[in-house]
Parts: C-alpha cells; sequence; structure tokens
C-alpha cells in the first residue's frame, strides 16, 4: 500500500492507475491524481477542532462546500462535534474523521488501511454501512486492508488473501466467503 501511495519505491514492476504509470511518483503527485488515504491511526490533526480539519480537507478539496453535504450524511456525529478537538473524539469518531477528509478531498479512490482495528463492533457496523454509502452513492472506489475478514467480506467485490506479502487467493467475494475457504485461509483448516 505504502508503494502504490508513492511512500515506497518498487523493487519491480509497475504501478498502473487510469491507464497511466504512477510508479514512483511522490505521494504528493498520487494524491493531486485523486487517490486518498486513510491511515491506521491519525489521518487528523488531533490539536485542531473537528471544524478546522473539514475546514483543512475543504482547501485542497476541487468540490468545495458542496461536499459536506455528503460527510453528513456519512458521519451525522461530526456535524454535533464540530467544535471539539478532534484529539478528544473516540477512536472511531477519529477514524469517522479522517475518512470524512479523504472524501472531501477524492470522488475517485480512497485507500483505507486497517479501518476497524481498534473499534467496537457497533462503530465497525457504523463504518461498514459507511463505506457502502461511499461507494455506492459518491462512486468512490476503496481499496481496503483488513485482517478482519468480516468486514472486507461485506463491502468487497474482488478480495486479494496475503501471506508474508504474497497473494496467495484471490477471487470475487462469493466464491471467497465459502466456508471451505474461510476455514482453509483464516483458520489453516
Amino acid at each position: 500500500m505504502r508503494t502504490v501511495l508513492g511512500y515506497l519505491r518498487p523493487l519491480s514492476g509497475r504501478i498502473l492507475y487510469k491507464g497511466g504509470d504512477i510508479t514512483g511518483l511522490p505521494a504528493h503527485r498520487i494524491a493531486k491524481l485523486g487517490i486518498g488515504y486513510v491511515p491506521e491511526r491519525g489521518g487528523i490533526l488531533k490539536s485542531l477542532t473537528v471544524r478546522e480539519n473539514i475546514e483543512l480537507a475543504l482547501n485542497m478539496s476541487k468540490y468545495g462546500r458542496n461536499r459536506i453535504k455528503d460527510i453528513v450524511k456519512l458521519f451525522k456525529i461530526l456535524e454535533e462535534r464540530q467544535n471539539q478537538i478532534a484529539g478528544t473524539l473516540s477512536g472511531g469518531e477519529q477514524r469517522m474523521l479522517s475518512i470524512a477528509t479523504a472524501v472531501l478531498i477524492t470522488d475517485e479512490l480512497i485507500v483505507l488501511d486497517e479501518p476497524s482495528s481498534g473499534l467496537a463492533p457497533i462503530m465497525r457496523k457504523r463504518l461498514v454501512e459507511a463505506f457502502k454509502q461511499i461507494n455506492r452513492e459518491l462512486g468512490i472506489s476503496l481499496i481496503v486492508t483488513e485482517q478482519d475478514p468480516t468486514v472486507v467480506l461485506e463491502i468487497a467485490d474482488t478480495v486479494y488473501v496475503m501471506e508474508m506479502g504474497s497473494v496467495v487467493r484471490s477471487g470475487k467475494t462469493q466464491d471467497i466467503i465459502k466456508p471451505e475457504v474461510l476455514k482453509e485461509y483464516y483458520l489453516g483448516m
């Protein structure tokens, strides 16, 4: 993921995005192509308020304030907490804010690193619903790395199972979700 986002140079191969070679481009140029990033932890400025984080994202957005209604629809709690210091939000609310800023910046692709890591089950469920809306209603594609297969299998069209950096299985979600496949790859049976 860090290679796709321009933080690391690949040892071999190429990275293609929308028909163009983005291999080795710096991260800021990749972001300008419309690829948003939500890190596992962080992605927000914790000393600023929720509103200030949103305003910073709006400054980088080509959509301006038109996207705010989408954010409020996805994460109503952020509107309620707009004057709160971002670092005092719960872990799940911070994740929502990080995702919200990515949605403000791009309309094409968001890369999410372990979005459900450390979250309570109710918050995971809210995020899964938000991911579905982001994809279905806003038309934004998502690349999600996740250790919890239940999260990915609820939102993904295509799944790649990796072990030690190599793809060991890939396919449509309905093929991967079969009990015998899940047992083999997630339980080692």
